[in-house]
């Protein structure tokens, strides 16, 4: 027993004894384990460390190619809109250069009050002659955008010698800016434009470019004035800061280049900059974009690496796999990224583009009916005669319906271009459409001295039912197109024919051939693409964007037809679609009087032009009247030499050797019998009228020739009227006397409009001038009014609303009483929306006066016509 106690406690004695830590106590195992983790720690730790280097490296310039890219595609959209003000400011100074070389100062006046509110850019518009003589036009509440006659020779030395400079930023006063482009026209004046000193400013907020998160966008011109900036502060570059070095080195550049720059701020923050120079002819601006380095994706890269080597130490081999993807995934993220800002810039490109040359070619296709609404405004206001009154109405008319027309198409461009154009098939009268055309182009073809030549198969039905406002665009653009690229007293010919007619319709060809520069067959083949035209200086040069070539291909192809194009480079160019159209019901014939024996009737015609004594003879051989035709006033006197049995004698003013009035005198001397003496010409033929008038001319006959137009001017030589050429004054209306309408209309002139087209009914008008009131004015009298004409948008309560309380009255007048909208709302969804509201019907402004006595004979007589 003793021997054990001593073991026992010898035992208990050495457990109490301190203990050291060996190497040799570890196992195999734990050795390996431990070896591993330190493997692993080191190569994760290298990895950080090079993968931080290098990952930074590469993200830096994967921002800086950001920041570059998306200054380029912010420069881009800022070069184009400085371009689409240069086009605009050439365009409308040339209109002004225009108005003081053939009217003065009073037309030149004029024309810049017009022009001034056309357009939504230019807040003023003015002109500064060499004797510092300042006549300007602003818009309303921009009085201090006008130019000021103190520095009158700082704004002519700021115009270049050709062309159109967009200057610096002039301080107007009160913090604001302006911006103004300057343009030389004649007598050594100078045209200003001016627009808002935020212009560019709007321009870029309205982009969205994103430069991240706290990243900003500002624009500055040669004056060092800041002229959009998208951050929160107005950035610093008037100092000696880091960022003004900057500016001031990007805006002496000569380079041209995008570069890159660093800089720290007032704060100490270092900043990643990004400048774009955006040259133009003489100007200098530059863009900058600026991004705090603490908000690019380099500087979260340390942490991303950190985590990946804590979680690749903490899993091993089998989760370093799955960390290289999830390290690779930054990368992949910034090359998405910068492949969709590839992809923005293109599409911005593209889209920038399409709206500068969209704005530009609507402003052309607007101002050319608007040409000739003001050049025959003035025309028929001097004219001496009814007959010249009645011609430049019914031509104010046609340009004014072919403006409403353009218009709507504007409206309607989203459809367009998304594939949705429908056709409103109608019967028209195919002649009467092509004069309709004419009329507004004959304005432009007159002031280049060319001259226009119209023929139209006879086997065309003079009634057809198709879109007659789609085919006369198609017709208005190419026509448009040959007058701008002919020169002066070139040629342009228009002729229609009827290829075939079968159970699907009338087949017809339409070209259009001028004299022009021409087309190589490279530039044929873009030709009719959106927004592109023959060449890059095309634009430039004529003006226009060939949007309307695109436009007429889709609308020739929704009639069934195909458009193309034949040219000689210098020779000219001919344009030719087909159409398909349906032969209306209700044809006419040539009123030609039935008392009169035609047969016996002879009509002597003389033009040097053959084309234009083919169309007489054809003319007159449909009609079945007798035709000599003469090429020269020699051949004519020669002719007529024998003997003069001729009824009535066509005869072209501008006849090479003897001309028209000195031909109408000999013939005026030698004639035995009772005929008449007709000029035609495609000038102006009131310059020659007196003269004429003196040697015996009866009448006058413009070109081109119409077959309804010689018809007309015969049947008046030969005794007949016609009854739809009865004076105005003689026009019979239906009588309304004791009808009373309610007026809703909240504008002044829209009333006065109303109450003179409606005075010659008799019918009593009570005006409303806003929904409340109309409703006030019924519910106190509900049995004294006929019909109630409602206005939509109007103040303290709109025409739906009012409709609806004066439907909820609890009077029976109130269910049956007739409400119809007269609003300028005239789209398919406006419509039905007054049908839910209650009302009855729908007149669309501007008012269509046949369409509005429809209205008045069916609610107030009810007779049923169609407008």
């Amino acid at each position: 027993m003793k021997d054990d106690g001593v073991a026992q406690q010898a035992f208990v004695n050495d457990l109490k004894k301190p203990r050291r830590f060996s190497i040799n106590q570890i196992s195999i195992r734990t050795r390996a384990a431990v070896l591993v983790i330190a493997i692993v720690l080191v190569i994760t730790a290298l990895a950080t460390v090079v993968g931080i280097y290098f990952s930074n490296r590469e993200i830096s310039t994967t921002v800086s190619q950001d920041l570059i890219l998306v200054g380029r595609l912010a420069s881009d959209l800022i070069g184009s809109s400085v371009e689409t003000i240069k086009q605009d400011t050439a365009y409308v100074g040339d209109m002004m250069d225009r108005a003081y070389t053939s009217g003065g100062m009073d037309a030149l006046e004029q024309t810049l009050s017009t022009e001034v509110n056309l357009g939504p850019s230019f807040v003023s518009l003015a002109v500064v002659f060499p004797d510092g003589t300042l006549v300007s036009a602003e818009k309303e509440g921009y009085a201090y955008a006008k130019p000021s006659l103190t520095y009158a020779s700082v704004h002519i030395s700021q115009a270049p010698d050709t062309g159109v400079r967009v200057a610096e930023a002039e301080p107007a006063g009160d913090g604001k800016y302006v911006i103004r482009s300057y343009m030389r026209i004649s007598n050594g004046a100078v045209f200003i434009a001016t627009l808002r000193g935020d212009y560019f400013a709007q321009l870029i907020s309205k982009s969205n470019y994103g430069v991240y998160d706290a990243g900003s966008i500002f624009l500055v011109d040669g004056g060092y004035t800041v002229l959009a900036n998208t951050g929160d502060t107005l950035p610093d570059i008037s100092g000696s800061n880091d960022l003004a070095t900057i500016v001031k080195g990007a805006l002496q550049d000569s380079g041209g280049q995008s570069q890159i720059a660093h800089y720290l701020d007032d704060a100490g923050v270092e900043h990643i900059c990004a400048y774009t120079p955006i040259i133009s002819d003489t100007e200098r601006w530059v863009l900058f974009l600026t991004v705090p380095v603490s908000e690019t994706p380099a500087n979260r890269m340390p942490f991303i690496f950190i985590m990946s080597g804590l979680v690749f130490l903490a899993c091993g081999v089998i989760a370093s796999i799955f960390l290289s993807k999830m390290q690779a995934k930054p990368y992949l993220e910034l090359n998405r990224h910068n492949a969709e800002l590839v992809k923005l810039r293109e599409e911005a490109e593209v889209a920038s583009k399409a709206k500068a040359d969209f704005l530009a070619s609507m402003s052309h296709e607007m101002r050319s009916p608007l040409n000739a609404i003001i050049g025959m405004t003035s025309i028929g206001s001097s004219a001496q005669t009814i007959e010249k009154k009645d011609d430049a109405f019914d031509k104010i008319d046609g340009a004014s319906k072919h403006l409403l027309g353009v218009i709507n198409d504007v409206l309607d461009m989203s459809k367009i271009e998304a594939d949705m154009l429908e056709l409103s098939p109608t019967d028209f009268g195919f002649e009467k459409m092509l004069q309709t055309v004419v009329n507004v182009i004959n304005f432009r073809v007159d002031e280049r001295k060319q001259q226009l030549y119209v023929r139209i198969d006879n086997k065309i039905p003079n009634m057809l039912v198709g879109d007659d406002q789609r085919l006369s665009q198609v017709v208005t653009n190419l026509l448009t197109n040959a007058v701008k690229f002919t020169p002066e007293e070139g040629t342009i010919r228009v002729d229609a024919c009827l290829l075939s007619e079968d159970e699907n319709g009338c087949r017809l060809q339409i070209s259009v051939a001028d004299t022009g520069i021409g087309i190589t067959d490279e530039q044929k083949a873009r030709l009719f693409r959106s927004f592109e035209q023959a060449e890059a200086g095309t634009s430039r040069k004529y003006g226009g964007t060939g949007l309307g070539l695109a436009i007429s291909k889709r609308i020739v192809e929704l009639m069934g037809g195909e458009i193309s194009v034949e040219s000689v480079p210098g020779e000219g160019s001919t344009f030719t679609f087909t159409a398909v159209l349906q032969r209306s019901a209700q044809q006419t014939k040539t009123l030609l009087d039935k008392n009169v024996d035609w047969g016996n009737i002879r009509i002597f015609a003389v033009d040097d032009e053959p084309d234009v004594r083919g169309a007489f003879q054809d003319i007159c051989t449909s009609l079945g009247i007798a035709c000599v035709v003469a090429a020269s006033g020699e051949e004519a006197v020669e002719m007529l030499s024998g003997g003069d049995d001729f009824d009535i004698h066509f005869i072209d003013w501008k006849l090479p050797g003897i001309n028209g009035v000195e031909l109408a005198k000999l013939i005026n001397e030698k004639k035995k019998r009772n005929s008449v003496i007709v000029i035609f010409s495609s000038g102006d033929l009131s310059a020659i009228e007196e003269e004429a008038k003196g040697v015996g001319v009866e009448k006058f006959l413009p070109k081109p020739l119409f077959q309804s137009n010689i018809v007309n001017v015969i049947n008046e030589c030969i005794g007949y009227k016609d009854l739809k050429k009865q004076p105005k004054a003689d026009k019979k209306y239906d009588d309304f006397s004791g009808r009373t309408i309610l007026l809703a209309e909240d504008v002044f002139v829209n009333r006065e409009i109303v109450r003179m087209l409606l005075e010659p009914t008799k019918i009593a008008i009570d005006n409303a001038e806003d929904g409340a009131q109309a409703v006030e004015m019924f519910k106190s009298a509900p049995e004294k009014y006929d019909m109630i004409f409602m206005d939509v948008q109007m103040p303290e309560m709109d025409g739906y609303e009012a409709t609806r309380s004066i439907r909820a009255l609890d009077v029976p007048q109130a269910k049956k009483i007739p409400i119809i909208a007269m609003t300028a709302n005239v789209f398919v969804e406006d419509i039905k929306r007054c049908q839910e509201a209650g009302m009855d019907g729908h007149i669309g402004k501007p008012i269509d006066i046949d369409k509005l006595f429809v209205v008045l004979r069916l609610y107030l007589a009810g007779i049923e016509l169609e407008a």
